[in-house]
């Protein structure tokens, strides 16, 4: 039986689906932990804190993976759920929490265990995207898997919009998910270790383009890291230029890689690997939106 937990998160997808937790089983006694990443863009601090405020619930600030251990050695609730935490947790939390530590790793679990598993499943044009609800362990996203979401990859599908779609999809998944855990009804399954794929953490840096690449591989990689990611980019003139809105175009060209193939009023066309090319729309530069041609305004320009 579960009385009391704790949910570490501080996103939209977090909240989300901690409100469905919720709201599934009010018995439960939640602690909701948060870092304190106000900084980033993508924090869902202030909506975390209303709705604890509404419902009576404790909220803290967790700076670190020690302070976290230490309110579970503190308190030693039943169970833990996380959601868009990004630091390894210690592997001395998991033996603390009877029922263990429970999250959602966004892919289809064994494939794509560590960093970034939705980013890479669109730029590798998988054609079903996954979300995982598993348990922690000592190794890379290896626990046993208690349940798993599945949506259809599109050839226009943005990083926003499949994390929209996973996040609908658990929403109406977790609250039978979590009432038959909390009966003890539900058993996790173990993964196959020997189907198991991987992805590297990703920095800003690698969202650079690679213009030798085919223009359907650069879509997807674009569509892979835009908003609320950094977004993909090239650098021109010594300046950081971020793809904002861009196009698929069909036409073989034959041309230099970079090469400005042609500019028009509405998109700026540039030749990429194996003959192919693809339409920048809106670019960004230094924090300001500028349509394609204001920054590449001539068909002397090589960005590659």
């Amino acid at each position: 039986m579960i009385e009391n937990g704790i949910f570490l998160g501080s996103k939209k997808f977090g909240f989300e689906l901690f409100k469905a937790l919720y709201k599934a089983d009010e018995t439960v006694s939640w602690t909701v932990l948060c870092p304190p990443d106000l900084s980033d863009l993508r924090t869902y601090f202030d909506e975390f804190s209303n709705f604890t405020k509404v419902n009576n619930i404790d909220l803290l600030s967790a700076a670190s993976p020690e302070m976290i251990l230490q309110f579970a050695e503190d308190h030693r609730p039943d169970v833990m759920i996380v959601c868009g935490y990004y630091r390894i947790l210690p592997s001395k939390l998991f033996e603390l929490i009877n029922e263990g530590v429970w999250g959602i790793h966004n892919s289809l679990l064994p494939k794509y265990r560590g960093g970034a598993p939705l980013v890479w499943q669109i730029i590798n044009r998988e054609q079903v995207l996954g979300s995982t609800f598993f348990k922690f362990a000592d190794g890379i996203d290896d626990g046993p898997v208690l349940d798993q979401v599945t949506i259809k990859n599109t050839p226009s599908l943005t990083i926003a919009e499949a994390g929209d779609l996973i996040e609908h999809e658990w929403v109406k998944r977790v609250p039978k998910l979590w009432k038959d855990f909390c009966s003890g009804t539900l058993v996790a399954k173990k993964q196959n270790h020997n189907e198991a794929t991987y992805c590297a953490q990703r920095q800003e840096f690698d969202g650079e383009i690679t213009w030798r690449k085919d223009a359907l591989y650069i879509d997807s990689f674009i569509r892979a890291q835009g908003h609320p990611y950094p977004h993909a980019f090239f650098t021109y003139r010594d300046k950081k230029v971020k793809i904002v809105k861009h196009e698929t175009d069909a036409r073989v060209v034959c041309g230099s890689i970079g090469q400005v193939f042609e500019v028009r009023e509405d998109y700026v066309t540039i030749c990429c690997g194996e003959n192919s090319v693809l339409r920048l729309i809106e670019l960004e530069v230094d924090g300001t939106l500028l349509k394609a041609r204001e920054v590449l305004n001539s068909i002397k320009v090589r960005i590659g």
